[in-house]
């Protein structure tokens, strides 16, 4: 009889992977942006070849260049999963492969074009649908969208455009992401990509300018992509900066919604925390009246104003839905590890009425603990 071979010995990078697979949660990452052609799947294909070089097993399991040079030359060679194909009504339709990529079982699967409605008789409606299943998998997600695809924020869109967006995305697939990147550009950038046909042909482009992409619409747009990247909780940057900066003291600042006091606090935490060479915050907590359903074009625009310019001085931009201000704060407070918190002056509540009706910074200040308050008078220059 023949001599039965011996099995064939694993190998033990594959056996390791899967282990650190079968240890690691799988996660989603959202490219959010404005508008299209703000460059968010060139984005995610960079941060694909970056990880590949890391020795990531990443793939692309469904790329829209959408004819755009820049794009396609960002493909590589990136490993690609074939599309499926179906017959619908005499057209030929390419679609996701979800089996080839749960049966691949990569680390990590580029998805663009979330909102994304599929052909029909395929086994999910929506594309955001397939994403949730290969995460449920086990897969890590890196996937894409406008911010007008998002269900909470078609009030505003229509309020603003005009327009009725047909494919939505729920917003609990942006909130429950492990991290959402923010691809933004200036107005006037967005608009002379589309003028050089680096977005749509010239006559679309054209056109395009005419409706969608005028400046006044992607202003607004703008906002709004700013507004749900400060609303959500910056869990990844903040859970690094908790091992990052543990030892050292960590600045808050609760903003108000009076634009000009909260503007002046952001300027003052931002002096003070480069001073201090520390992470710093900006909270704001929202509150139903404060809602854009709410308030004024003029009040909304402004409050994005400041929400981008903390971020681009350096702060976590943390939004938080309560009408519970002062336990909403406390609660960041301890989160986060917060040592200093800068609060604006209270202008109500003043002498015998303040003793009757404490503000919301006595409240603080008498239920906080580990924490020293910076109020800050709004109206007085200071270099501090």
């Amino acid at each position: 009889m023949p001599e039965s071979q011996p099995p064939a010995r694993p190998d033990p990078d594959k056996l390791l992977r899967l282990a650190q697979r079968e240890e690691a949660k799988a996660r989603l990452k959202v490219y959010l942006g404005m508008a299209a052609g703000v460059g968010k799947t060139v984005r995610m294909l960079d941060d694909a070849h970056a990880m590949r070089r890391s020795g990531v097993d990443v793939v692309l399991g469904l790329i829209e260049p959408h004819g755009r040079g820049e794009t396609i030359e960002r493909i590589g060679d990136l490993e690609m999963i074939p599309r499926r194909r179906v017959r619908y009504r005499e057209v030929e339709l390419e679609e996701l492969d979800l089996d080839a990529i749960l049966a691949r079982r990569p680390d990590f699967v580029v998805v663009d074009e979330l909102p994304h409605t599929n052909a029909p008789g395929s086994r999910n409606e929506k594309r955001w649908q397939d994403v949730e299943e290969i995460v449920k998998a086990g897969i890590s997600v890196m996937t894409a969208l406008n911010v007008q695809h998002l269900e909470g924020v078609q009030d505003v869109v229509r309020s603003a455009t005009g327009i009725e967006i047909r494919e939505l995305v729920p917003d609990r697939i942006v909130r429950n992401a492990d991290s959402v990147v923010l691809i933004d550009i200036p107005v006037p950038e967005l608009q002379e990509r589309l003028r050089q046909g680096k977005i749509y042909p010239p006559d679309q482009a054209k056109l395009a300018l005419q409706n969608f992409f005028r400046a006044e619409l992607l202003v607004r747009l703008r906002e709004l992509a700013l507004l749900q990247t400060a609303e959500l909780p910056g869990r990844a940057a903040a859970s690094v900066a908790v091992e990052e900066n543990e030892a050292r003291a960590r600045i808050a600042v609760a903003i108000p919604f009076e634009p000009d006091v909260a503007r002046a606090l952001i300027l003052r935490g931002s002096r003070i925390a480069g001073r201090m060479n520390t992470a710093w915050f900006v909270l704001y907590v929202r509150q139903k009246r404060e809602h854009p359903h709410n308030v004024s074009a003029v009040e909304h625009r402004r409050l994005s104003e400041n929400v981008q310019l903390a971020m681009s001085l350096g702060a976590t931009v943390v939004t938080r839905e309560s009408e519970d201000v002062v336990g909403t704060i406390l609660d960041f407070l301890k989160s986060e590890h917060i040592s200093l918190l800068l609060v604006g002056r209270p202008t109500v509540h003043r002498g015998l009425v303040r003793r009757i009706v404490p503000s919301n910074l006595d409240r603080l200040i008498d239920r906080a603990s580990g924490v020293d308050f910076f109020v800050v008078d709004p109206e007085t220059p200071t270099l501090v």
